[in-house]
Formats: structure tokens, C-alpha cells, sequence
């Protein structure tokens, strides 16, 4: 038994040592092939360094964001990228690439949605809206799956991470749903409990896509679309591209879902008691909760309507200075949101890497050297082997 509890643990040390070591064995191996034809040995090597960060970002030797930086301060050190496609790369231009993804303004609107999310669960507004829903749709099962999406929906255009909004604001209300029917993981689930929890789960993938503020990557995608293209997508446009799709998706979720995962509870009467019961308890609408809606409303409007006259970026900035102003958060609140900071240092090393791909000609070469590989083949061989490309080019 010793024995083995030592072999586990030396086993153990190994793989975490070739976890570590995994990015620099990766990075290293592809610097060392042969430089394609078309390319420079300068672009082949941060094409290596990129990998080597990728690799990392996916069995996490280290945090994320800790990745993205160094793989940025690498870059710069050795001064892989220029500042413009084409140009002389200096010490200082090499410096002001690195430090670009942090003016990307993108970036800061994933910082200032995340703290707009906060300003939801400080106030308790989130809770509110989902219990109002449920006393409002709730005296049948399919009504309560509804209650659920709708609330997923008005939370999805302020807080960009579906984890916060599904698992943070609308699972513990949900979740306490099955109990008042006996239903858990354990005890049958089917009853209702499997019903609610799945539809949160996939509502929140469809609000997640449908607005550009819905989720963190949308931002992050569109982001590097317009460092690698110089092409900018609104939330406006973002909004009304998928609204035709996302929409009928939307209204359709909790009912394929009561169709294909049917609750054996088909009517839901105590619910809306139960909501109103718990509604009572948070009492009348707090000054700070008023606030926190007008705000909301504001960046919406602001959002939807002032594309041409201000920014998302600024609208997001202005709402968050807002909420301080009317003592909705602190400044403390703000410094102190690890996730919200991380996120921004991860996304601005991300946006900085994914535009080194272009600047240095490598994103160019690829295309073109796809473009030949392709050339020649059946449509439908090509469809597939685009599909295919298109799957291994998402990191």
C-alpha cells in the first residue's frame, strides 16, 4: 500500500510537470520545422509562441490571463510583431503592440457589463424580476419553463457571462421550485426538477447568443474581427442579425424541451403563492433597485439607439460611473471584482495575440494557402473541409 501511494504521487509529479512544460515542448517543436515558403522566419516564430499559448490556455499550467500576458511579453521582448502590417518593429514599437488589446475598447465594455451584472445581484433586482415572472406564468409547468427563459432574457443584455446570470441569479431561485414538489437529483427528478433545470440551462445558451453583451466571447469575437478586418459590428447589428434565428429558438426551447423531457408535474398552482410569498419578503422596491432599472434602460437605449452618437463602450463606461455616483456599487466593489479585472487582462493579451496574426502576414499566408489546397475539389468536399478548418481555427 506505501508503495503505491508513492507511485501514485511520483505518477502525479510527472503529469503535473509535463502540464507545465507542455506549452514550451509545443512552442518549441513548431519554431524548430522548416519556415513555410511564403512566410518569414519572424512570423513562424510568433506563430509558434501563439500555439505555445493556446496550448496553455487549454490544460492551464498557470491562470488564463497569466498566459495571455506572458505569451504578449514575449512577443515584445523579442519583438515579433510590428505596430502596423509591414512596418519596422522598434523596443517602443514592439511595446505599444503589446499594450494595444488594453485600449481596445471592446475589451472595456466586457469590464463595465461585468460590473453592470454586479449592480443586478447587489440590489437584488435579478431575484425580483425572475419572481415576478414565475407569479405571472407559473400556474403550469410549461409556464414555469417559460418563466425561466423570459427571465434569463431580460438579464442576458447586462451580465456577459451565462454563468453569472444562469447559475448565480436564476438557478437558486429555481432550484427552489422542485423542492415544493419532493423533486431532486436523488428523489424523482422527473417530476419537474430535471423540466426547469435543463430549459435554464439551454435558454441561457440561446440569450447568450442573441445579444453581443449576452456573453464575454461574443465581445471577444467581435473584437478580433475588427483588429484582424477593420470590420465593426454593432450591438444593434449583432442584435438584428440573430434576432430572426434567435428569436424562434428562443420561443420554442421550453416547449421542445416539455415535448422531448416532459415533467410528470403538469400543473404548477402553488407557484405563484410561492412567488408572491417571496416577493413579500424582499418587500417594496428599494430606492437602489429603481436605480438599477432606470440604468438598465439607459444603456439599452443607449445601445439600441445612439450607435451614431455615442459607443457602446462609452455608454457601458457611463452607466458604470453611475452606479457608483448613486452609491448602487462602491468603488471598492469595483476594484475588488477579480473576475471582472482577470476577464480584462485575459481578453486584452487575447485581442493583442489574435492581431499579431495579421500583422505579422500569417493570417494572409493561411488563407491563401487554403484557398489553393481547396482549389479543385467537390462543392460538397469543400463544404466539409471548410467546416472543418473553420472548427480547428476557433482558438
Amino acid at each position: 500500500m506505501y508503495r503505491i501511494t508513492i507511485t501514485n504521487r511520483e505518477n502525479n509529479k510527472v503529469a503535473s510537470l509535463l502540464k507545465k512544460l507542455s506549452p514550451l515542448i509545443v512552442g518549441l517543436l513548431i519554431w524548430l520545422l522548416p519556415v513555410p515558403e511564403g512566410l518569414t522566419g519572424q512570423s513562424w516564430a510568433y506563430f509558434a509562441l501563439f500555439i505555445a499559448v493556446v496550448v496553455a490556455l487549454i490544460v492551464e499550467p498557470i491562470p488564463a490571463a497569466a498566459s495571455g500576458l506572458i505569451g504578449v511579453v514575449i512577443a515584445v521582448i523579442f519583438q515579433l510583431v510590428p505596430l502596423e502590417a509591414g512596418g519596422t518593429i522598434t523596443e517602443k514599437t514592439a511595446l505599444q503592440w503589446g499594450l494595444s488589446g488594453f485600449q481596445d475598447s471592446t475589451v472595456w465594455l466586457i469590464f463595465s457589463a461585468y460590473i453592470f451584472s454586479m449592480g443586478y445581484q447587489k440590489t437584488g433586482l435579478g431575484r425580483r424580476i425572475a419572481l415576478h415572472l414565475i407569479k405571472l406564468l407559473g400556474k403550469k409547468s410549461l409556464g414555469l419553463g417559460y418563466a425561466v427563459a423570459f427571465a434569463d432574457f431580460c438579464l442576458a443584455p447586462f451580465i456577459p457571462s451565462n454563468t453569472a446570470r444562469s447559475g448565480g441569479t436564476i438557478y437558486p431561485i429555481v432550484s427552489n421550485i422542485p423542492e415544493i414538489y419532493d423533486s431532486s437529483p436523488e428523489k424523482e427528478p422527473r417530476k419537474i426538477g430535471s423540466y426547469l433545470c435543463w430549459t435554464a440551462f439551454s435558454t441561457t445558451c440561446v440569450t447568450s447568443s442573441m445579444f453581443l453583451t449576452g456573453l464575454a466571447p461574443n465581445l471577444l469575437a467581435v473584437s478580433i474581427v475588427e483588429s484582424v478586418t477593420g470590420n465593426t459590428i454593432s450591438w444593434t447589428s449583432w442584435w438584428l442579425g440573430f434576432l430572426p434565428v434567435g428569436l424562434i429558438l428562443f420561443l420554442l426551447v421550453p416547449f421542445i424541451n416539455f415535448i422531448l423531457y416532459p415533467p410528470s408535474v403538469k400543473e404548477a398552482k402553488e407557484m405563484p403563492t410561492w412567488a408572491k410569498q417571496e416577493l413579500d419578503k424582499l418587500g417594496a422596491l428599494t430606492k437602489k433597485e429603481l436605480l438599477m432599472a432606470g440604468l438598465a434602460i439607459l444603456a439599452l437605449v443607449l445601445w439600441v439607439f445612439g450607435g451614431e452618437i455615442i459607443s457602446a463602450t462609452t455608454a457601458g463606461l457611463i452607466v458604470l460611473c453611475l452606479m457608483v455616483v448613486f452609491g448602487i456599487i462602491t468603488w471598492a466593489d469595483v476594484i475588488g471584482h477579480k473576475q471582472a479585472w482577470n476577464v480584462l487582462i485575459w481578453f486584452a493579451t487575447l485581442v493583442t495575440l489574435a492581431g499579431g496574426l495579421s500583422k505579422t502576414g500569417f493570417l494572409a499566408w493561411m488563407a491563401g494557402s487554403m484557398g489553393v489546397m481547396m482549389s479543385g475539389y467537390d462543392p460538397m468536399v469543400m463544404m466539409v473541409l471548410i467546416v472543418v478548418a473553420f472548427y480547428l481555427v476557433h482558438y
